[in-house]
């Protein structure tokens, strides 16, 4: 009876299948001209521009980032259109170069800059080719037999998933020549090939989690440093050299192979080598951006979209003139008491990394207050006579370029579906327990809680995603801001409304017991408990203070002192370093109390608390037994 070693080994039906398959279209394409195979592979093209919108906007996205931010759809979809012919174009005819007799590649190939290239993989030299996805870049593969001097000529490749497949087409690329290097077999090979000198092709273009954030075409993204470390490691012998094949005419390429990155003196860093190759390369692409490789996710996010890399490195990265930021989206809460508590998050992500813009989407009620928050780029509203996402296309928030994380706390479905499918590809972050998170893939990263712990704060929910979830440190997580109160404001206020609803009151004669032991007080309240403020305020011959919650900061600050029922209005006054007697009425302390130091709660505990309830239906309210005594300073 076979082990388990061999029975893992052995091939699966479905990959004999696919290797029979891919046989035959090799088969096919042996005995096919490349320019019939390029012909076939523009109608192809065609189909899958017509078939695949995700793919569509996968390319529009990355055409914005390489070519202009602002491009709208008049002209970003020709362009779009004719990168996804173009691209299958060439990966069809990158399966027939393979193929391809020697006077199908003279006819077919023009090597440009051949004997610049040759002179820096002989005697000794290292020349490492810092290849771009674009054009027919499996050319590069076949010209091995163009170089007779060069002892060693080697490329840098993935493995397929299928391990017979692979087997294949990893003979028909070694079958000239060229030694194949595995990026999944490490790094101990690469640097045995560079120290032995040579000519060595680096794919150097694709998005990578685990290496350094430099901008490319003006944008941070994860680069793999590869050609920066094997410059470094053969220092004096090494060369950098940038090349690409572009498509002139049908079944036609040129191969431009002696452009030669200059590194000036005491640029030794691994990130400035790694963007001085990524400008040498955008010159590459420049020349005829179409025929760049731009049906994947190439500035894409992950779960870590913070990198830990070295301040230095961030510095040299945010030099870059005209750098477009990495732009998250948070969808708050429709409740206002608790979209607040997002604050210390927010603050948080705000500084998550150098290139961070945040962007806010909310209900029209709390637009006014989250444009007051200087670390807030943009905000805009869920319930306007426009769509959110329509609000954040327009001219003065397009021109910064596409979106790329979308933090979701609403449970607003139509939001969702709205951001989701008009501004992706978007990374979802969100907590598992909302509704939205349930379709598959809907959140790419969730987090739950652990129900059975202490009870923590709420703000510490959103915190802990971040921390947990994205590796984002939260140590720094602050909630009131130095200088967003009035620090020249004094006085005592109480706010006897709750926005929370009638279950969080107290009773009038006991806000008038209250008002007499204090000094001057005044009635503080929101918008829609104007008149009823107004009334009560009259009644205990105390002043009425009636503002919105994006102007509370212009009347508290830390040397005022605010009783209240639970509710948004302690939640601002916390913001604004205000000290808060609050009651907790329906909700639990330990969950919702104002953040900060120097508060105070009171509540009473009763076998309904806490009843997350606007209305109270017990005969005996669980604030009849508070009494002034608890609320009153001391």
């Amino acid at each position: 009876m076979p082990d388990s070693e061999s029975q893992a080994a052995r091939p699966k039906l479905r990959d004999k299948l696919a290797l029979w398959a891919y046989k035959g279209l090799c088969g096919a394409l042996r005995i096919t001209d490349v320019r019939a195979v390029a012909f076939c592979g523009r109608m192809a093209g065609y189909a899958v521009w017509l078939c695949a919108p995700s793919r569509r906007r996968i390319v529009a996205r990355n055409l914005r980032i390489t070519v202009d931010p602002a491009l709208r759809a008049d002209k970003l979809a020709p362009m779009v259109r004719r990168n996804m012919v173009r691209t299958t174009m060439n990966l069809f005819c990158a399966l027939k170069t393979g193929l391809m007799s020697e006077g199908e590649m003279d006819r077919s190939i023009r090597i440009l800059g051949r004997d610049i290239f040759e002179a820096h993989g002989v005697d000794g030299q290292c020349g490492i080719a810092c290849i771009p996805h674009a054009g027919n870049w499996e050319i590069l593969g076949r010209v091995r037999s163009r170089y007779p001097r060069v002892e060693h000529y080697g490329s840098m490749y993935r493995k397929l998933s299928n391990p017979l497949i692979e087997d294949w087409v990893y003979k028909s690329r070694t079958r000239y020549g060229c030694e194949m290097l595995s990026k999944e077999d490490g790094l101990r090979a690469v640097l045995r090939f560079a120290a032995r000198g040579g000519l060595l092709g680096v794919l150097c273009d694709q998005f990578t989690n685990e290496g350094v954030y430099v901008p490319y075409f003006r944008k941070i993204t994860g680069v793999t440093p590869l050609p920066a470390l094997l410059y470094r490691r053969c220092k004096g012998k090494a060369h950098l050299v940038s090349v690409f094949t572009r498509n002139t005419a049908l079944g036609r390429w040129d191969a431009e192979m002696g452009r030669v990155i200059e590194v000036p003196e005491g640029c030794e860093g691994t990130a400035a080598l790694t963007m001085l190759v990524n400008r040498a390369i955008e010159e590459c692409q420049r020349e005829n951006i179409l025929d760049g490789f731009w049906m994947h996710h190439r500035w894409k996010s992950t779960a870590q979209f913070a990198p830990q890399q070295d301040p230095e490195d961030w510095a040299l990265a945010m030099q870059t003139p005209g750098l477009l930021p990495f732009r998250i989206i948070v969808c708050v809460p429709e409740e206002f008491e608790e979209a607040v508590l997002l604050i210390p998050a927010l603050r948080v992500l705000a500084t998550s990394r150098p290139d961070a813009q945040l962007n806010i989407v909310c209900p029209q009620a709390q637009l006014a207050f989250w444009r007051t928050q200087d670390y807030i780029a943009h905000a805009v509203c869920t319930d306007g006579p426009t769509p959110p996402s329509a609000q954040l296309e327009e001219d003065e928030l397009y021109k910064d370029g596409p979106y790329d994380y979308l933090f979701m706390f609403s449970e607003n479905r139509r939001v969702f579906r709205d951001l989701t499918k008009r501004l992706g590809p978007l990374y979802v972050s969100g907590f598992a327990e909302n509704p939205l998170a349930k379709p598959k893939r809907a959140f790419r990263t969730k987090y739950t809680g652990l129900h059975f712990a202490a009870p923590r704060h709420r703000a510490e929910d959103y915190l802990s995603l971040l921390q947990k979830a994205h590796d984002v440190p939260v140590e720094n997580a602050a909630y009131a801001a130095s200088g967003y109160g009035n620090a020249a404001a004094s006085g005592n206020f109480v706010a006897p409304f709750s926005s929370l609803g009638h279950a969080d009151s107290w009773a009038e004669e006991k806000w008038a017991e209250l008002c007499a032991r204090l000094d001057s007080p005044s009635l503080l309240a929101l918008p829609q408990d104007k008149d009823r403020a107004e009334e009560m305020a009259q009644r205990l011959g105390i002043p009425c203070l009636v503002c919105a919650p994006e102007d509370v900061h212009l009347h508290l600050g830390e040397n005022c002192r605010l009783y209240a029922v639970d509710g948004l209005l302690p939640q601002l006054a916390a913001l604004c370093g205000t000290p808060c007697t609050v009651i907790m009425a329906s909700r639990l302390a330990d969950r919702y109390r104002p953040l900060g130091d120097n508060h105070r709660t009171v509540c009473r505990h009763l076998p309904c608390h806490p009843c997350h309830r606007p209305e109270c239906d017990w005969p005996s309210h669980c604030t009849d037994e508070i009494s002034v005594d608890q609320l009153s300073p001391a």
